[in-house]
């Protein structure tokens, strides 16, 4: 049984600007926007439903550690 999935608070209001935004809230548009934003940069993270709840809490075995 896989482990529920966490619920992160998130602003129903988009930023008036930012530098970057990055439309997808899966491993890698989570990624991408954590390391920008720890660079400094003003990000805005984009995501229909939850985030990683999709393609990336069910695509067995393409994230994998190597």
């Amino acid at each position: 049984m896989p482990a529920p999935l966490m619920h992160i608070d998130s602003s129903p209001s988009l930023p008036r600007e930012a530098d970057v935004v990055v439309i997808g809230g899966g491993v890698v548009g989570v990624f991408t926007a954590y390391y920008l934003a720890r660079r400094g940069v003003s990000v805005a993270l984009l995501e229909k439903g939850r985030v990683a709840a999709e393609q990336s809490s069910r695509n067995w075995g393409w994230c994998r550690q190597q």
